[in-house]
């Protein structure tokens, strides 16, 4: 019987994730979750985890699902020309969340991605994310340079496939690798493409990569329109983020002796402003 697409078999894809943040990651949650799913990776691999929101729902699905995989987050937070450098704060806040979960099976590693691929053997990662600099230049070396350590079931996914300004050049990238290799790519959230590098894959795996009209139609509506709740419940949670933090600011400007000052000028007069001064004045010496 021909493998229909049915996501209840991979219901882990409709889990929200526990960790959060600002990225344009958000959208790709519940297909990952899916992909871990349906793939079941005995070695992960992200390049480029930065506030750690993909790399922690990938682990979290890998959690869930009880599988044996063993994870690996590199990263050497110092930024780059399109992101900025984590503070020991931010990064801090994501050890102390993916520690207590996830250090049984995932490690973080400080390092270039050209020294970290050092550690890899050849033939040994079955999922590998890039998603560091996305110059053309560097995800081309970034992908060449760890092809060789995919395995017989080894599948790539390169983010920000759909990003066409300032210095981006992933898209540009996808279109010569997609024409390589059996890929399903998502235009929302920035972009997200998965390219095939083995053959051995599980039927659900392979039903995406050969899915095509109204079948392929389905799968990027299914996973757009859970991947935009969560994002929108992302946007909520920055909304109030920043009232919180006008209202601490509006709470300070009010209390301020220079806005007070400037207030009773602008709206009292030079007058009333001296009298004010010179009750605080005897105030303070009736105290004494």
């Amino acid at each position: 019987m021909r493998t229909v697409f049915n996501p209840l078999k991979h219901p882990t894809c409709l889990d929200f994730p526990v960790w959060l943040r600002h990225s344009s990651w958000s959208e790709h949650i519940p297909f990952a979750m899916y992909l871990i799913s349906a793939l079941r990776p005995r070695t992960f691999v992200e390049l480029g985890i930065y506030h750690g929101v993909s790399y922690c729902a990938f682990c979290q699905a890998a959690k869930k699902l009880g599988l044996d995989m063993r994870s690996h987050g590199v990263d050497t937070w110092e930024g780059d020309g399109q992101s900025g450098g984590m503070t020991a704060e931010e990064i801090g806040a994501l050890k102390a969340h993916h520690d207590p979960l996830y250090a049984g099976f995932s490690e973080f590693i400080r390092s270039t991605f050209d020294n970290a691929a050092e550690s890899f053997s050849d033939g040994s990662i079955d999922l590998l994310h890039i998603d560091g600099l996305h110059t053309y230049e560097t995800v081309k070396h970034d992908f060449e340079t760890w092809l060789p350590k995919m395995s017989d079931r080894g599948m790539i996914l390169l983010h920000d496939t759909n990003v066409r300004q300032l210095e981006f050049g992933v898209w540009k990238f996808w279109e010569e690798v997609s024409a390589r290799y059996k890929h399903l790519t998502f235009n929302h959230g920035h972009g997200l493409g998965l390219l095939a590098m083995g053959t051995d894959f599980p039927e659900d795996v392979r039903y995406l990569l050969e899915a095509d009209g109204s079948e392929l139609s389905v799968i990027r509506d299914f996973f757009h329109q859970l991947g935009a709740r969560i994002d929108a419940v992302r946007q909520h949670n920055v909304q109030c983020e920043e009232i919180a933090r006008l209202r601490t600011y509006e709470v300070t400007m009010k209390k301020s002796k220079v806005i007070l000052a400037y207030r009773t000028l602008r709206f009292e007069g030079l007058g009333s402003f001296i009298n004010k001064i010179r009750s605080a004045s005897n105030g303070s010496r009736d105290q004494r």
